[in-house]
């Protein structure tokens, strides 16, 4: 080899090596990338790919009521679903022994073998089943909710390619009973109304997960990385309402319902010293439904409540002290009053009679009682309605409550300030009207209702519903004096006659027929009949109010919402164990003496 030829080869030998070593440099360089820049972040989307995570499905809490019965509950069920893909691959096979052997033969494959063993459990036609077994998506639902003796039934068929998720069913053990106000919960597990819906977040819970190492083919790695996050149960909800009473005056509500040939009718019964609302039954309550939730009517809807509203009017001028119980006043058939554009009537003619103040509320006398109503300021009814809580949402603890209807003085024409006297030209809620009623059996202080009384948090934590702040309508001798009237209503031969009493005990209440408009005609044409009142009488112990909304036959309050007022009144001290009133009661005169 010459010089030349050795110096070209050496020259050679040394660009080849130097061009390996760039090329080792940049393998190692990326190397170093891989394992220590890009390493932590690689391996975790490996993980990600080798990893199967599913949800764990957290138990909703209890709605409970006031005694502890289960109103709401949840129970463990299953979604069984299919990876379409999978389930091509299935493969029947059955062993059986014979001639003291084990043999095993393919019975059956793929998806027409999986519908002719699941289509009787699923409770469907192998026919329908196996046309939902083909496809290709990876997850699809056959059938939600499955109870779990079926399900052990299915996983024991262990079909490759079926599969299912653990879910919880909400359930109401007592079907229509309290179902509009218990509320209801969506597909999403979310509360939709009602106490469902109210205290959603207190009652859903907190989601745990499961993570599984999986091979190629999906299915789960023996000995492979798992991991467990375990659901934190939803709280529970305690109510004021008794069960068992409710049920009793929902069948009395929609037998009277019935009877009458009304739209609709609801029931309130309160405490009065607490405000905690024992029964709100709305006619024809069905079992909680979904896919409809229903309308709790006792705090959604308003209508005026008729002669209802002569206690307030009365209350008013004993606050002023403008009159007192046995002032008198000379009660026309038919008057006319400044501005009232037109003649105020009683809804029966008569001759001009005295009567006292008790006198015109027992006979519900209007042309008596804007008599009454005139001796106090507009500005003075109003605020007393102010602070009873009428024209405001009580704050009850549900959904859509309407605040009723009522505009200040101001807005009152001439003869809405008479009318109003009443109980016409403002609207509120059988809730408010309740809710008037327990103030004045709780000695003029009004305390908010509410229909929660406590709750126990997901963590374990109980609390109680904080008690409202009481707010003095009136005062404690103007709301004895009012109830004594009350009770002349029930006692007095020119009132109800005893009509919506129960024996044994005092019982003071108001009745009320309010015209109303129906849809479709001109003009008032309907009825919202309305009672009202407290037992027992001498030491107050429930508000009730019941509303029958547009009776067809006796449409009048003394002929309809009266006994059922009666009926539920009986129902109730019954069922909680009442005493009966001690002392006669000692009543005002209804005419002078």
């Amino acid at each position: 080899m010459t010089p030349s030829n050795a110096s070209a080869s050496i020259r050679r030998s040394r660009v080849i090596l130097a061009i390996f070593v760039i090329l080792l440099s940049a393998c190692a360089l990326r190397l170093v990338d891989l394992q220590l820049v890009q390493g932590p972040e690689l391996a975790a989307e490996g993980e990600q790919v080798r990893t199967s995570r599913s949800a764990i499905a957290a138990k909703r809490g209890q709605i409970l009521d006031a005694t502890g019965t289960v109103l709401a509950d949840s129970i463990l069920t299953y979604d069984i679903a299919v990876n379409q893909v999978n389930i091509r691959s299935y493969v029947h096979y059955e062993t059986k022994e014979v001639n003291g052997s084990k043999q095993t033969t393919v019975v059956g494959r793929g998806p027409a073998e999986a519908a002719r063993q699941l289509a009787e459990l699923l409770g469907m036609s192998e026919a329908e089943l196996g046309g939902q077994l083909i496809g290709d998506s990876t997850y699809t639902y056959l059938k939600r909710n499955v109870d779990a003796v079926t399900f052990r039934k299915i996983r024991a068929l262990d079909i490759y390619g079926i599969e299912w998720e653990a879910v919880y069913e909400r359930i109401y053990p007592n079907g229509n009973t309290a179902a509009p106000l218990i509320g209801t919960v969506n597909a999403e597990g979310e509360g939709s109304s009602g106490i469902e819906q109210q205290y959603d977040s207190l009652l859903q819970g907190l989601p745990g997960s499961q993570a599984f190492e999986i091979a190629p083919d999906g299915a789960v790695i023996p000995g492979g990385k798992r991991t467990l996050e375990e659901p934190h149960d939803g709280g529970t909800v305690s109510l004021t309402i008794h069960t068992d009473l409710q049920h009793q005056v929902q069948e009395l509500l929609d037998t009277a319902i019935t009877y009458h040939g009304a739209e609709w009718g609801a029931v309130v019964i309160e405490d009065v010293s607490t405000g905690q609302v024992l029964v709100m039954a709305d006619s024809y309550s069905t079992p909680p439904d979904n896919a409809n939730p229903q309308i709790v009517r006792a705090v959604q809807y308003a209508t005026e409540p008729g002669s209802v509203g002569k206690v307030l009017t009365n209350a008013v001028a004993l606050e002023q002290g403008t009159i007192t119980p046995t002032s008198v006043f000379s009660v026309p058939g038919s008057i006319n009053m400044p501005g009232a554009d037109g003649p105020i009537n009683d809804l029966h003619q008569h001759e001009t009679y005295e009567r006292t103040a008790t006198g015109i509320l027992v006979e519900s006398s209007n042309t008596g009682t804007v008599q009454v109503g005139d001796t106090v300021s507009d500005e003075s009814r109003y605020d007393m309605m102010k602070k009873l809580g009428f024209g405001e949402l009580t704050g009850i603890e549900l959904s859509g409550e309407s605040a009723g209807l009522l505009r200040p003085p101001s807005e009152w024409g001439g003869r809405d300030r008479y009318v109003s006297m009443f109980g016409q030209s403002y609207a509120v809620t059988p809730l408010q009207m309740a809710s008037m009623m327990a103030t004045i059996g709780n000695g003029g202080v009004r305390i908010s209702p509410r229909i929660v009384k406590s709750w126990t948090n997901a963590d374990g934590t109980f609390e109680e519903q904080k008690r409202p702040e009481p707010v003095q309508v009136m005062s404690a001798d103007t709301a004895k004096k009012v109830l004594t009237m009350m009770e002349s209503v029930v006692a007095d031969p020119n009132g109800t006659n005893g009509v919506g009493g129960v024996a044994g005990y005092r019982v003071g209440l108001k009745t009320g027929t309010a015209e109303i408009g129906v849809d479709g005609q001109s003009g008032l044409t309907g009825v919202a009949s309305t009672t009202a009142g407290i037992i027992p009488a001498d030491k107050p112990r429930l508000a009730i109010t019941v509303v029958i909304y547009n009776p067809k036959v006796a449409y009048l309050a003394a002929s309809s919402a009266l006994p059922l007022f009666g009926q539920v009144a009986e129902a109730a001290v019954k069922n909680l164990g009442i005493p009966a009133s001690a002392e006669p009661a000692v009543l005002y005169p209804s005419a002078p003496q």
